[in-house]
């Protein structure tokens, strides 16, 4: 997975986001640094192959001087890879999603929460979801031109101009508010070199069933945490479960996303992804990370 820090960001439904809301501002605070799942993230290590023949693959570490090698099975990385060309290779799709996660009281006792979320995108820069989970419920409207973030528990919402692509538009959404978008992985142009990076070891661990669909599960393991996806086995391989342990945090939380419903010809009004503000609804300013980071230290 893509990450910008050693730990990661977060395959981002999420688990560990929450939605804030003050008089003076609205957002959504990552409130860990460890992103998405898989990884959504802009100044990723550029891990590349460099030996695809043997019984693993080799991903050498560019951003330090000394030449850390990883290995990836070979089958692994291969299945890998298909799932993200295969999800590349489509101008739109939706997808449905049921997640559920770990939260750690007060009282260091894991609480499992749950949520459902519904993405739809239409490349090269269109992208809507939904969250609706037990602690909050956000809305993401992506037009080409700019991000809304929607919380309709309050009846607000934040909006920001953004680049007209959707991985620039993600990146800058992130980079500058810390606001991560539903299985953000997934929709990048490129999932594959997003869910890859950062690897250090990766296997096949077999052939199983999720809902009754066969499916090639496998395992990967980075600096901060451990996860695994179930794909599809056949001509269509989509991701159907992802599994995520945060390895830096106590008590070693987990976050578990099943997807289904997938759509690769869905039909969409010429207004779908844009947002209309409903009745009554206030308009407030995107925190700024700087800002946050000087409002947690007051």
């Amino acid at each position: 997975m893509k990450t910008k820090t050693p730990t990661i960001r977060k395959f981002c439904d999420i688990a560990w986001q929450r939605c804030v809301v003050n008089p003076a501002w609205f957002m959504l605070v990552a409130i860990f640094t460890t992103g998405s799942l898989l990884v959504c993230g802009c100044c990723a290590t550029n891990a590349k192959s460099v030996n695809a023949s043997q019984s693993s693959t080799a991903f050498q570490s560019d951003n330090t001087s000394a030449v850390r090698m990883f290995h990836v099975e070979t089958h692994a990385d291969r299945l890998l890879k298909e799932m993200g060309d295969y999800l590349k290779s489509a101008d739109s799709f939706t997808f449905h999603a049921e997640s559920s996660y770990d939260a750690i009281d007060r009282n260091g006792q894991k609480i499992r929460y749950g949520g459902t979320t519904d993405v739809a995108l239409r490349r090269p820069d269109r992208l809507r979801s939904a969250f609706n989970g037990d602690e909050r419920q956000t809305q993401t409207f992506y037009d080409g031109k700019t991000v809304t973030i929607y919380n309709p528990a309050v009846n607000m919402y934040a909006i920001t101009d953004v680049p007209p692509d959707i991985d620039n538009a993600i990146d800058t959404i992130f980079d500058k508010y810390g606001v991560s978008v539903p299985l953000v992985d997934l929709v990048y142009a490129d999932p594959y070199n997003i869910l890859i990076a950062n690897v250090i070891e990766g296997r096949w661990v077999g052939l199983h069933s999720i809902a009754g669909v066969p499916c090639n599960h496998l395992a990967f393991i980075q600096e901060s945490i451990d996860w695994q996806i179930w794909i599809e086995e056949g001509p269509r391989p989509v991701p159907r479960q992802v599994l995520i342990t945060y390895k830096d945090e106590p008590g070693w939380p987990q976050y578990l996303a099943r997807l289904k419903s997938w759509d690769f010809q869905p039909q969409f009004s010429n207004d779908y992804f844009q947002f209309q503000p409903p009745a009554g609804s206030d308009e407030m300013e995107f925190l700024v990370t700087s800002e946050m980071e000087v409002n947690n230290e007051d």
